[in-house]
């Protein structure tokens, strides 16, 4: 007796990566695509200028006083510490070939890049930390992502967890820290995090990229820096 693929199943393909191996469906090109597109414009290394826009414009009165220019610098700064210092960092590691590719596919890719993060993650912070003119909302979320890098960093000794459900889940438990203030008008923009989250991190399983537990422990610590960085500030 012969076994044959039911024409109506999905194709199977066994995509093995280089810390575990996976097994998972060959979706719809199109779909693939969306997926690839979505982990682009959410890529963890967006997060903390996103997270920054978010504390700046949801809540009314912390940042009343800054004029454009001062947002404008609040900005830049953490864009300069996050975005452009890390990405540099990555590109620099690639071409010197200390790292295979810029996606970082192995836990010893990981490595240097993640000790490079932790280094401009808590620059970024330490910066806003003397300035007592920046309210405290936003120097806990600076310090959310230095814990999150520390715990992938902790945890990449076992596994590849997903650093986009690491950041996803810092934006979450970010806008869980602001639920029981009554300053804040959150309602919104959690369930936008919450659904752009969800779609992420299927994106990833979509693209084979990470399993279900690395999606989940990254999601976690995401949501775990944030509430203990609020919890230290």
């Amino acid at each position: 007796m012969t076994s044959e693929a039911h024409p109506a199943m999905p194709h199977m393909s066994v995509n093995k990566s280089p810390d575990e191996n996976t097994e998972q469906l060959r979706f719809h090109p199109l779909l693939s695509a969306v997926a690839h597109v979505l982990s682009v414009i959410c890529h963890p290394l967006f997060v903390p200028v996103i997270g920054t826009w978010l504390v700046i414009k949801t809540h009314p009165f912390a940042f009343a006083g800054f004029d454009h220019k001062s947002l404008f610098r609040i900005y830049g700064s953490v864009a300069s510490n996050t975005v452009i210092l890390t990405g540099f960092t990555v590109l620099i590691l690639k071409q010197l070939k200390f790292i295979s590719s810029i996606r970082l596919p192995t836990r010893r890719d990981r490595v240097v890049p993640y000790v490079a993060t932790m280094t401009f993650y808590f620059w970024a912070f330490m910066v806003f930390k003397h300035q007592p003119q920046i309210p405290g909302m936003l120097t806990a979320f600076l310090l959310g992502n230095f814990i999150a890098v520390i715990l992938a960093f902790l945890s990449n000794l076992m596994l590849k967890i997903s650093m986009h459900a690491l950041g996803m889940g810092g934006l979450l438990g970010l806008a869980c820290c602001f639920i029981g203030d009554p300053y804040y008008n959150i309602t919104l923009p959690l369930m936008v995090i919450i659904l752009v989250t969800g779609a992420v991190c299927t994106s990833r399983l979509i693209l084979g990229e990470h399993s279900l537990r690395e999606i989940y422990l990254g999601a976690l610590f995401g949501v775990f820096a944030q509430l203990l960085a609020s919890w230290l500030i």
